[in-house]
């Protein structure tokens, strides 16, 4: 067994070095919006099977999300794709009792640090994706090896790996927050324009969801990236509830997608994303890229709505 746990260590070495040569060369090469277009343009052909064009006005949803990336400063982005300022900003739109409790936030995770958390927690770094470190048993985890791994995350620019410049914005730190419980249902609600949204309910370690139509709880069977959850679900009691704070976060953005957690009635915040899937995200029905395209209204700076 302990050889087994040491080759598999391995491959976190190697991807974390993979990550870090992968932002030096897109640092060198990709720098410039001329070059990163080039770059999108091959590898959303690859991903989707279809094109994008820079110079035309974007139709599908993951288009409209790429052209995001580029040409979108809205510096409320920044703030609120990081996973320790948007917690201010929840507290101020809808109150902080929907904020995840907070344990510790720092600029790098130590072993004193450590030693004094609770037995259980969910640590991650605030400016990227992931990957999160969930603990449910402080006593059987590697603590060494968890906080290395952590803090080798505030070493990569997510801004740069993904394209979406925002994230480079944000200072880097390691938060940890309370955990929640075992195979946490995840809602996640695209909001156009604070008025159509969609939502996305994902179970089972993120392997399984279904879109939902929030107003009738239709199954629109088809989703992004996962296996379709053809289970029939209740809605939560609260729902309601979970769609007026869904909007009251959605309202300053022309897309964004707000994750809840909803744990006996409890409802919490997750987080904000402005550019999901980084815009290769492959629907199961292709149709829904059209749709979800057709309904975000994309405004952009004036300078640039189509790059000549």
């Amino acid at each position: 067994m302990r050889k087994i746990k040491s080759f598999l260590k391995q491959f976190y070495w190697i991807r974390f070095f993979h990550r870090y040569l992968r932002q030096l060369y897109l640092k060198t090469f990709y720098s410039t919006i001329k070059a990163k277009e080039k770059y999108i343009k091959r590898k959303f052909k690859e991903e989707l099977g279809y094109e994008i064009y820079f110079n035309r006005e974007p139709e599908t949803f993951n288009q409209k999300i790429q052209f995001r990336k580029l040409y979108d400063n809205n510096p409320l982005y920044s703030i609120c794709a990081d996973k320790y300022k948007v917690r201010e900003y929840v507290k101020e739109k809808i109150g902080e009792e929907y904020l995840i409790p907070l344990y510790l936030v720092t600029d790098k995770l130590t072993e004193e640090q450590w030693d004094k958390l609770p037995n259980s927690f969910v640590a991650k770094a605030n400016h990227n994706s992931g990957p999160v470190q969930i603990v449910k048993d402080k006593t059987k985890a590697n603590k060494k090896e968890i906080i290395r791994e952590l803090n080798n995350q505030l070493k990569l620019d997510y801004g740069i790996l993904s394209m979406e410049k925002y994230y480079s914005n944000i200072s880097r730190k390691i938060i940890v927050e309370k955990y929640l419980k075992d195979n946490i249902e995840d809602y996640k609600f695209n909001c156009f324009n604070s008025k159509k949204i969609i939502l996305e309910r994902v179970t089972k370690a993120s392997e399984l969801s279904n879109m939902y139509n929030p107003y009738t709880w239709e199954k629109l069977n088809f989703t992004t990236g996962n296996i379709i959850d053809k289970k029939v679900y209740e809605k939560p009691k609260n729902f309601e509830k979970m769609l007026e704070i869904v909007k009251e976060l959605s309202q300053d953005f022309e897309y964004v997608r707000v994750d809840l957690y909803n744990v006996d009635g409890k409802i919490y915040v997750g987080e904000l994303t402005f550019c999901e899937s980084s815009g290769f995200g492959k629907f199961t029905n292709e149709e829904w890229d059209y749709i979800f395209g057709s309904y975000w209204n994309l405004e952009l700076e004036k300078g640039k709505i189509i790059n000549e």
